[in-house]
């Protein structure tokens, strides 16, 4: 029971570290709408969720809980900016602003 509670406390702490990443973000951005800002600060959380393990995985780094939260924080950030750069590649330039 105690793996799975520092598990489950280890993802808490990726989820509001991305969040508050994201919020930054989002106040820096030029999104217009409260929906634009609502699914930018979904990317970025989500974004630092599933891929700050991603992350430590692929490098081969061992990292504290603290390191971990600080890339889900810069992933939070970053992430938003990634999931638009990645939209305009897949659907074109013109992504609709509905």
């Amino acid at each position: 029971m105690g793996a799975n509670m520092a598990t489950e406390k280890s993802s808490v702490m990726l989820v509001v570290a991305g969040f508050f990443g994201s919020l930054i973000a989002v106040g820096k951005s030029s999104h217009t709408t409260m929906r634009d800002n609502l699914l930018a600060i979904s990317a970025g959380t989500s974004s630092a969720y599933f891929l700050t393990p991603v992350v430590f995985a692929v490098t081969g780094i061992e990292a504290s809980q603290q390191t971990m939260s600080a890339m889900a924080f810069l992933l939070g950030v970053l992430g938003q900016r990634g999931v638009e750069i990645i939209t305009r590649k897949v659907f074109g330039e013109a992504v609709p602003n509905d």
